[in-house]
């Protein structure tokens, strides 16, 4: 595994959910959104905790609360992509909490754009007032043990989730969602990767991972993968990429759907494939 990545000895790391279409703790509410925290650990010598999307709403500020997590002690955060329910809650990070950490996110992430439904076109961009951030990608280092990887290769016949999406209202132009992007956290359990929305689909980000940092085994997987709407070969081509980089534990939630989830888990017997929800913690 490339050294950018690789500690010595990292020491125990932990990722809350702070955000999620479904909530597994009762004072945790839930919404079309994602939010994570990721600790790091070490204090103010170490890696600390970083924030990884922001919601739709200010819900996940409140849910943090709930769990007793300040998040005003967050050293940084880093948005997955531009979409509403990814950047909505920013406000209220600032506005509730003493968060004062940098944004780091793709240059495109500010880039307004729309989605077409069946009767009409809709904004989907991020906030009109997005806090300025640190333009981030290819591959930017958010601290120890943390890497922020963006501009995924996506090869010819591999899926990516990316249509029915637009940069104008009026839908010419197409949006290929070019800042989506994931985090890969290093722990004692193996490298974790953690996703938003997967727009560029599971294959192309984990042939990413293995080109730019050699890594060619996984322990975990979190996030979205986008399946929702997805036919049954990007959920075959998923299951690949999960056993290609022998992924032992799968947690997918927000835009993966269900019923999507439940057919993974048929599809890969033997490893862990589990539902994401607000107010879960998983250690490694």
């Amino acid at each position: 595994m490339d050294q950018r990545v690789l500690l010595q000895q990292p020491g125990p790391r932990r990722v809350i959910v702070l955000c999620d279409n479904e909530s597994a703790h009762p004072s945790c509410g839930c919404e079309w959104g994602l939010s994570l925290a990721v600790d790091l650990g070490g204090g103010a010598q170490g890696g600390g905790l970083w924030l990884w999307d922001a919601g739709k709403t200010g819900l996940f500020v409140r849910n943090a609360g709930a769990l007793g997590l300040d998040l005003g002690r967050a050293r940084g955060l880093a948005l997955s992509h531009g979409h509403y329910d990814h950047t909505g809650g920013l406000g209220a990070l600032y506005s509730s909490t003493a968060f004062c950490g940098p944004i780091y996110a793709h240059p495109a992430c500010a880039s307004e754009r729309f989605a077409m439904d069946p009767d009409r076109t809709r904004s989907i961009g991020p906030p009109a007032a997005l806090p300025q951030f640190i333009p981030a990608g290819p591959l930017t280092r958010l601290a120890p043990g943390l890497m922020f990887l963006a501009d995924i290769p996506r090869a010819a016949g591999r899926f990516q989730a990316v249509q029915g999406f637009s940069l104008d209202p009026v839908v010419v132009v197409p949006d290929l969602v070019p800042d989506d992007a994931f985090l890969v956290m290093e722990s004692r359990s193996g490298p974790v990767v953690i996703l938003g929305c997967c727009h560029s689909g599971l294959g192309n980000s984990l042939a990413c991972l293995r080109e730019r940092l050699g890594i060619t085994e996984i322990f975990a997987v979190l996030g979205g993968l986008h399946l929702f709407k997805a036919g049954e070969e990007a959920l075959e081509e998923t299951a690949q990429a999960v056993e290609e980089f022998g992924v032992r534990r799968l947690v997918a939630g927000h835009c993966t759907g269900a019923e999507r989830l439940a057919r993974l888990r048929e599809r890969l017997p033997g490893r862990e494939v589990l539902p994401l929800a607000a107010g879960q913690t998983w250690h490694f």
